[in-house]
Formats: structure tokens, C-alpha cells, sequence
């Protein structure tokens, strides 16, 4: 059965990712419509080419989690 006092809305996140160099990433994110923001993602030295310059995208995952 169908609540009419039920209110729904679609929220769309939207990214984009250019390579830089090696394994470091640029990524402009956010939600349609809204502000966008920009940040940057790395491996560690463990991985050839990464630099552990910024964040790796494994650690972005678990932060959004952590929130």
C-alpha cells in the first residue's frame, strides 16, 4: 500500500577522473546541480608509478564509509 504522506527525491553524485601521472587521479565530484569539488588520489610507493602523494582511492572508500 501506497503512503501519500510519503515524500521521496533522487539525489545523483556525479564524478569525473583524469589520470595525472602514473596512479595519481584528479577527480571533480558532486551532486547534479550543486558545488563541485576537486581532489586529488595516489598509491603508495608500494605500487610502481605511485607516489603516495595524496590519498589512495582505497582510503577515500573507507572515509565515505566512516561518515
Amino acid at each position: 500500500m501506497s503512503n501519500p504522506n510519503r515524500h521521496t527525491r533522487t539525489i545523483e553524485v556525479v564524478a569525473e577522473a583524469t589520470t595525472i601521472q602514473g596512479w595519481k587521479k584528479k577527480v571533480v565530484a558532486g551532486q547534479k546541480g550543486d558545488k563541485k569539488f576537486t581532489f586529488m588520489a595516489d598509491e603508495g610507493a608500494y605500487m610502481p608509478g605511485g607516489e603516495s602523494s595524496a590519498p589512495t582511492p582505497l582510503t577515500y572508500f573507507v572515509s565515505g564509509v566512516a561518515l
